[in-house]
């Protein structure tokens, strides 16, 4: 397996963007993250926020599309996406080689730690994300308290364990069944509806969720922030018109960054 590899995208007196390859035997290869470090002081270190891109994303689009770079610097983040391709950061019930969740929420971590000025402990470290990465964000918070004290969804795909064979997009939907399985049995162990009721203290996570008025998407995080009421949870939420698409994202995205650096820090 490759050795790492670090590249430098851009550095300035207030921030450094950090292309890192690292290998990662949960997948069979090589990790790609991008971390965008504010400066910091002798001995200061700072939290982090996982950033977790939608299906058809990566991570310099990510950066663009959130201005991820300003938000940073303005909130004392750190930043990090990685790239997760078309996996809903799932471990694969039928593909050999494509343990998602098990890259993301331990590898990646792991070696982000140690290579960043981050803040040790869940207090100090979480996720969000738009589309597939809302719904990443959301199933390895609920899969991993342990691990994260913030979660965020933006137009979060939270029905994507439940959804029928898309007549029209039949190889997507191949996709998603071979990493969720094809028995309805087995798609539950990655379902957040199922899975928050099994959650000792939701509590313990900061909620945000957002998503347009127009997004087919927004009646499964609508649901989920009930599921959470339910819980005695008050998850903060920003609904706006719109649809599944950035410019509605981007009408919360301040409001979601601000969230997470209070929620952080």
């Amino acid at each position: 397996m490759q050795a790492p590899s670090i590249q430098i995208v851009s550095s300035n007196e207030a921030v450094v963007v950090t292309d890192v390859h690292i290998p990662c035997a949960a997948i069979g290869g090589m990790l790609w993250y991008r971390a965008i470090v504010p400066r910091v002081a002798a001995g200061e270190r700072l939290p982090v926020l996982y950033l977790l891109h939608g299906g058809t994303s990566n991570p310099e689009e990510m950066q663009q599309d959130t201005n991820a770079v300003q938000e940073a610097i303005a909130g004392r983040l750190i930043i990090v996406t990685p790239y997760a391709a078309y996996s809903w950061y799932t471990n694969a019930k039928h593909k050999p080689n494509e343990r998602w969740e098990e890259a993301v929420s331990r590898d990646l971590i792991r070696d982000a730690d140690s290579r960043f000025p981050t803040l040790a402990g869940r207090e100090h470290r979480g996720l969000a994300g738009v589309s597939m990465g809302g719904y990443g964000a959301t199933k390895l918070a609920i899969k991993h308290p342990e691990l994260y004290g913030f979660a965020a969804m933006m137009g979060g795909s939270l029905d994507v364990t439940r959804r029928w064979p898309a007549i029209f997009n039949p190889g997507q939907s191949w996709d998603e069944w071979m990493i969720f399985g094809f028995r309805p049995s087995t798609r539950l162990d990655e379902d957040v509806f199922v899975l928050l009721p099994q959650m000792a203290n939701p509590q313990a996570v900061k909620w945000f969720a957002s998503c347009g008025t127009e997004d087919s998407t927004c009646e499964g995080d609508t649901e989920f922030v009930r599921q959470l009421r339910l819980r005695g949870v008050v998850a903060e939420t920003s609904m706006t018109t719109g649809r599944h698409d950035w410019p509605t994202w981007s009408k919360s995205l301040p409001r979601m960054f601000l969230a997470a650096g209070e929620a952080l820090r």
